[in-house]
């Protein structure tokens, strides 16, 4: 299976982060997207979270109902294995390139969804990257993992 960007994601801060079909990534984050707390989120070296709707299913599955963009991500992904990926891994997605810098760090707002989620994504939380090549991506872009 190929791996795809099936939703962009932003929000006036806060979760859930509602769909977009198309938006610009810059050094910034995604255009449009703003978070409540800078110092946990954004920044340059955070300007995209990702996280796989994979990961989605594996919640619904232990009994958690929420689906793409509740849990705060910019990009929603499906056939990218992230927990194979590592810090320094660059992928290629539509227009830009992002380069992983972190794990994501479970926010406690993802009690909002069940309480005890904080502690149960631990290990399947996503990630965070920086953007080393600006450009504009749209739902149902390829993503190429460059290594």
């Amino acid at each position: 299976m190929s791996a795809t960007l099936t939703q962009i994601n932003i929000s006036n801060g806060g979760m859930p982060k509602l769909p977009l079909p198309e938006a610009l990534v810059t050094v910034n984050g995604v255009a449009g997207d703003h978070q409540r707390n800078g110092k946990f989120h954004g920044g340059p070296n955070r300007a995209v979270c990702l996280y796989s709707e994979e990961l989605y299913e594996w919640l619904r599955d232990y009994g958690i109902d929420v689906t793409n963009g509740n849990l705060g991500e910019n990009f929603t992904t499906r056939g990218v294995d992230l927990g194979a990926l590592k810090p320094k891994d660059r992928l290629r997605v539509g227009g830009c390139v992002i380069e992983i810098t972190a794990v994501r760090v479970p926010c406690h707002q993802l009690k909002k969804w069940d309480p005890d989620l904080p502690e149960i994504i631990v290990g399947r939380t996503g990630w965070v990257a920086k953007v080393v090549e600006e450009g504009t991506v749209k739902a149902g872009d390829a993503i190429e993992v460059l290594g």
